[in-house]
């Protein structure tokens, strides 16, 4: 449990940067382990992108929200092989869990749409700016597609470069399996 913590803390660390669209508040997180408490302060983390009717979306719009941040383009086949798994997930579990797309290319915003209908893609898109990215962008467009999860406080649990499935969603969420379950695990 002790190492868990230390990695998640780590990977919340390396993930949390300070600019202009990207701002991180702090909160505390409070685990047991071995019937001692203890507190440990980490970043939850936060960014603004504009969708594609130029809205703001923010991470902390979701915060009680497992939130998936998906890095694709239209271009690249392992993403579009991964989207359908996306339009399911949210389909499913939308109640407790936001899919935002992040189109990572220099791409008319009309064809981005297209593409998005063409999918049936259900969950925000929004675009990032591939000539002047933020600190997160560069940290996760490295390969495409990548996917870094946060949990419902914001914190960032996980990242992965390469396809992401619908299986591997449930189990990094940790959603129950059997059919009466309706919650993530935290």
């Amino acid at each position: 449990m002790k190492s868990s913590l230390l990695i998640l803390l780590l990977m919340t660390i390396s993930a949390c940067s300070q600019n202009e669209s990207n701002n991180s508040t702090q909160e505390k997180i409070t685990s047991t382990d071995n019937n001692s408490e203890q507190t440990t302060t980490v970043e939850a983390f936060d960014f603004t992108y504009k969708d594609l009717d130029d809205n703001d979306v923010k991470l902390s719009d979701y915060r009680g929200k497992w939130v998936v941040v998906n890095f694709w383009a239209t271009w690249c086949p392992p993403c579009r092989k991964e989207i359908p798994d996306f339009v399911k997930f949210k389909s499913e579990y939308g109640d407790m869990v936001e899919i935002i797309g992040v189109d990572n290319e220099d791409a008319d915003v009309e064809i981005v749409r297209a593409f998005a209908e063409d999918y049936n893609v259900n969950y925000p898109i929004v675009r990032a700016d591939v000539y002047n990215p933020t600190e997160f962008d560069k940290q996760n467009t490295m390969g495409l597609p990548t996917t870094v999860i946060f949990n419902p406080q914001g914190i960032q649990v996980s990242k992965r470069v390469g396809t992401m499935h619908f299986d591997d969603l449930v189990a990094i969420i940790g959603i129950k399996t059997n059919p009466d379950a309706s919650t993530a695990s935290e």
